[in-house]
């Protein structure tokens, strides 16, 4: 029993295994998230930026590891590493205050709560790099042995602390009192001296940042930069989990004194019990596995990976108008738009082609169609306004591929250069930008492009005005100017569908109808019919188009069955929504 007390790094290894298995696995998704609403560049102008700032050691570190959250193991096994330490720092403050080796469980709640919080893809890992170095700062404190040097070293080391890690540098004052109370003995009316100056400092540290960072009102000086991505919300939760580092720390020798030697083992189990059961409550209530569905999405799409996008959807009926707009392109890229569309559940238009938002995520995705239309100008123009809607006012590594891409198809290539430049200078995308920038250098290499080349020819030749309510009509103008163009005719007549709109997709598929033979894809076949048949015309005349009998008879079925039976056909869907 002893020997299972004495083993706390037993506990480490199953949580960090239990942390990797959650971000690997079940939540991946966020961290491919998170990586592309950053761009680290590895410059001096890049890191001098961040070292300007309070908080802004901890932003650049956190910025350097979420780059490596492309793969989302190797963004898993980074933040095993952060809340592992965050653990290990706990525990080792709690061994200088006489924890037990019961309490050992409790050293987990800060990094169990802080993995709750990074559940939440706005709050950023510069916050758990700010609360290590608090930690490492509180646990070197106990090797200052010369007490003429301490008051010496806290006055010097606040404000680095502060530059360092923002607002949670407050922690280590505090530690620092209690600390010299307990264990230097220092007498009080010396503590109140010691107390007073620390106070003069904080505030003096407070001051010089608002006078050295003006553009940061005085509350953003106070909690520092990025512990959270919108800058105006206080980030409750990290001054929480900072204030409960304390506590566990202060008290767990206290707490140690209420349980007798023999009653240990049975508080040491009961207290795991407690922690996992309350653990995996809180993280499972923090987790928003909706809004992973998403980014699931959005990345394969991102990455080109079609198939996964369907498959994903035959797993799972997709349900969030995005994710449908991702099911929707991956089926048009695939050229199974008119066939499959209405196997899976269709919002309406907005599934689609989404309005306009302003926003970062809505816009980055929405542009994902139009560029693969061809519409490359407002691809463009939506990627730019979702990385300008920013709130944290970082540049994405993804918008800025993107622009790269668009202004190479438009045959910008002086700024594509600026945009692949700056591609250049971080460790994924090197690669890309350097192959780029040869291929740019040679004009009939872009047109040769498996991609760019496409692009380029299914783009409009001449300018037309983009309209949120007429959606229909770009599509048309689109097909009107690259006939060739097919994702766009077949973006146009399921257009027409979605809205109901049975008397333009008649008009407009005549025009187009060379793109399927004698096979039309099946959703077409059973507008086509269902036309025909709110025409008063019965299905068994001769139509204008090659609709197979097959297709009839079960229009002519499902007619007969009270307009029931038609799941996954377009009927289904006019008749029922």
């Amino acid at each position: 029993m002893n020997r299972f007390l004495k083993s706390p790094l037993l506990l480490s290894l199953l949580f960090g295994i239990g942390v990797f298995l959650f971000w690997t696995f079940g939540y991946s998704y966020h961290l491919n998230y998170q990586e592309q609403y950053q761009l680290f560049l590895f410059t001096g102008d890049y890191l001098f930026d961040y070292l300007s700032r309070p908080g802004g050691l901890s932003d650049y570190l956190g910025n350097f590891i979420t780059q490596f959250y492309f793969y989302s193991w190797i963004g898993a096994l980074m933040i095993v590493l952060l809340l592992v330490l965050i653990q290990q720092g706990v525990w080792a403050l709690s061994r200088q205050w006489g924890a037990a080796l019961w309490t050992v469980p409790l050293s987990f709640v800060p990094s169990l709560l802080y993995w709750g919080v990074l559940c939440d893809e706005n709050y950023l890992i510069g916050g758990v790099i700010a609360l290590l170095l608090v930690l490492a700062a509180m646990w070197g404190w106990s090797f200052v042995f010369k007490r003429r040097w301490r008051m010496a070293l806290l006055l010097v080391s606040l404000p680095l602390l502060y530059w360092a890690c923002g607002g949670l540098f407050l922690l280590f004052p505090l530690y620092v009192m209690t600390y010299e109370r307990k264990h230097a003995s220092v007498p009080r009316s010396s503590l109140l001296g010691w107390i007073v100056a620390v106070m003069l400092t904080v505030v003096l540290v407070l001051l010089s940042g608002r006078m050295f960072a003006l553009q940061y009102p005085l509350d953003r000086m106070m909690v520092g930069v990025s512990y959270y991505r919108y800058p105006h919300f206080w980030p409750l939760p990290v001054i929480a989990i900072g204030v409960m580092v304390l506590l566990i720390s202060l008290f767990g020798g206290r707490l140690s004194m209420l349980v007798s030697p023999r009653r240990q083992l049975f508080a040491y189990v009961v207290t795991i019990v407690v922690i996992v059961a309350g653990g995996f409550g809180y993280v499972s209530a923090s987790a928003d596995f909706s809004k992973e569905e998403v980014m699931a999405y959005d990345f394969q799409v991102r990455m080109r990976r079609w198939d996964r996008v369907i498959a994903m959807a035959d797993h799972k009926q997709p349900m969030s108008p995005l994710s449908v707009t991702c099911l929707n392109l991956a089926l048009a890229k695939q050229d199974l738009l008119g066939d499959r569309m209405f196997h899976y559940y269709q919002n309406g238009v907005g599934g689609l082609l989404p309005d306009f938002v302003r926003d970062y995520t809505i816009p980055m995705i929405t542009g994902e169609v139009y560029y693969h239309l061809g519409m490359i100008n407002t691809s463009q123009r939506y990627t730019f306004e979702a990385m300008e809607a920013l709130p944290d006012y970082q540049k994405s590594v993804r918008a800025v591929k993107r622009l790269a891409e668009t202004n190479i198809i438009n045959g910008e290539y002086r700024l594509a250069r600026k945009y692949l430049t700056l591609l250049s200078q971080t460790l994924y995308y090197r690669d890309w930008a350097q192959k780029a920038l040869l291929t740019i250098a040679d004009e009939g290499a872009v047109n040769e492009h498996s991609e760019w080349g496409v692009l380029r020819k299914m783009k409009p030749v001449a300018d037309f005005f983009y309209s949120e309510q007429e959606k229909d009509m770009m599509l048309g103008l689109l097909f009107q100017q690259q006939p060739d163009n097919k994702m766009a005719f077949d973006y146009l007549l399921v257009h027409c569908l979605l809205r109901k709109d049975l008397q333009h997709f008649w008009k407009y598929f005549s025009l187009g109808e060379s793109f399927y033979g004698r096979r039309i894809p099946k959703a077409f076949e059973e507008a086509l019919v269902a036309g025909w048949s709110m025409q008063q015309r019965s299905p068994s005349e001769a139509m204008p188009f090659p609709v197979s009998t097959t297709t009839r008879q079960r229009f002519d079925q499902f007619a007969r069955n009270v307009r029931s039976g038609g799941e996954g056909t377009y009927w289904d869907y006019l008749q029922r929504r």
